[in-house]
């Protein structure tokens, strides 16, 4: 009776070991060092935040999202990076590993945002931002984000004083949040100051209504008030004339309004000529109003804050008969 267990049990275990083996052959082990977030410690030479790696993950995005793709945020760490963007009118999620595999999936329907297309994004950027700041605090850094509207950087420092700084899209311009841009941004190619650039604004206006309550252009976006019929539309534009946020609202009967096709994009670069404005590199804003009691709307252009004596200066529809407070 005894032997007879014995032997039974010695089935049983060559049994469970049969089935573990077949287990094993379905399920592992496998190699699974190229399988997403599965790095080759190996092969991996740095970190994320190193240009040479972050290349890795700007080649993700174009795998992922196409020559086309346009990202809404990014945020890189040391061995992963995770973004935001949309494809035709879907919104993404690509996560990126360290070793440069990616996984994309939906994130529902695509809404109004500011974007980035990932071709202006410059892996060099990052060494740019990571040697900056480690010079102000003596510490590495723990993360950067990137927003697709603002195009600037946020960074995160991994300890030290300041704790964050952000820095434009290119690396450079390291600051604290609040502080002035050291990099003029108002002679920039892409600024929106600029007539070429204003013009497909102006365009996308003229889909709401023919009559501009209020413009206020800055280098990177361009907020509008449109009157439409007995309402008014506020929009806000970014680079390329992207459409970031539209609202609707009851409308100030007593706001003034200027016809749209009186607007013209090149006033701003014609006041910016003027020897007291200095060009557009010291070129901040520009603000164009309309006087509901006079009926004389005329462009207001402020300047870099070293202009004391002369913070802003004022112009007709068309960028002429120059003039300043104090002007004699």
């Amino acid at each position: 009776m005894r032997a007879l267990t014995v032997f039974f049990a010695l089935i049983a275990t060559v049994a469970g070991s049969y089935g573990g083996f077949q287990l094993m052959r379905a399920v592992g082990p496998a190699d699974l060092s190229n399988e997403f977030g599965r790095e080759d410690n190996a092969a991996i030479d740095g970190n994320l935040l190193q240009s040479k790696n972050f290349a890795l993950v700007v080649e993700a995005l174009e795998r992922e999202l196409g020559p086309d793709g346009r990202v809404q945020h990014l945020s890189v760490e040391l061995l992963e990076a995770y973004a935001t963007a949309t494809v035709g009118d879907r919104r993404v999620r690509v996560e990126v590993d360290a070793a440069g595999r990616s996984q994309q999936r939906d994130a529902g329907e695509a809404t109004p945002a500011g974007t980035v297309p990932v071709s202006k994004i410059d892996p060099e950027a990052l060494d740019r931002i990571t040697a900056a700041a480690r010079e102000e605090t003596g510490s590495p850094v723990e993360r950067l984000m990137l927003q697709g509207g603002g195009r600037q950087w946020s960074v995160d420092m991994l300890r030290g004083e300041p704790d964050s700084f952000i820095a434009n899209l290119d690396g450079k311009g390291l600051r604290l949040s609040g502080e002035p841009n050291p990099v003029p941004q108002g002679a920039a190619p892409d600024s929106l100051l600029r007539a070429k650039n204003l013009q497909p604004v102006l365009d996308a206006i003229a889909k709401e209504g023919d009559r501009v309550h209020d413009l206020t252009v800055w280098p990177e976006r361009v907020i509008a008030v449109v009157a439409k019929g007995r309402r008014e539309v506020n929009l806000y534009f970014g680079y390329e004339a992207e459409l970031q946020s539209r609202d609707v609202r009851a409308l100030t009967s007593s706001r003034g309004s200027i016809p749209l096709s009186r607007i013209d994009p090149k006033a701003i670069e014609r006041m910016a000529r003027h020897p007291a404005a200095k060009g557009l590199k010291n070129a901040q804003y520009a603000l164009l109003r309309s006087d509901p009691f006079e009926n004389k709307p005329r462009w207001l252009l402020y300047l870099a804050d070293d202009n004391d004596d002369r913070p802003y200066i004022t112009a007709n529809l068309k960028g002429r008969n120059v003039s300043w407070p104090g002007r004699q």
